[in-house]
């Protein structure tokens, strides 16, 4: 008995049948409409209008410091702890710990504010 790879094809009993039809990718919330009319650009810019001058800044200035703290004190500990580099790697955790402690002040003193 010869091994036929095509015995073990699901595919096989309708070759003309796309196997790919039903796209996993597709959008299952898509109501068919692929243009809308508008590149979204309109409702940023809407939207941001709306927003109060001081809470978009505190909110960018939080958001900058936060992920600024986070990479200097991850990469600075990394550096202290896989290399033995003290001196580079302990400037960058201390500054990246005086970052997150900036972004927490910067939102209690919004917070406070409001």
């Amino acid at each position: 008995m010869v091994f036929d790879p095509s015995d073990d094809d699901p595919f096989a009993d309708d070759p003309f049948e796309d196997p790919f039809a039903d796209d996993p990718l597709e959008d299952p919330f898509a109501d068919g409409r692929t243009d809308t009319g508008s590149d979204g650009a309109d409702d940023i810019e809407k939207t941001l209008g709306e927003i109060p001058r001081a809470t978009l800044l505190a909110f960018i200035v939080v958001g900058v410091l936060v992920h600024a703290g986070l990479f200097a004190a991850a990469l600075g500990l990394m550096l202290v702890g896989f290399r033995g580099q003290w001196l580079i790697g302990g400037g960058l955790a201390a500054g990246g710990f005086l970052a997150l402690f900036g972004a927490i002040v910067q939102y209690r003193r919004f917070r406070r504010a409001q």
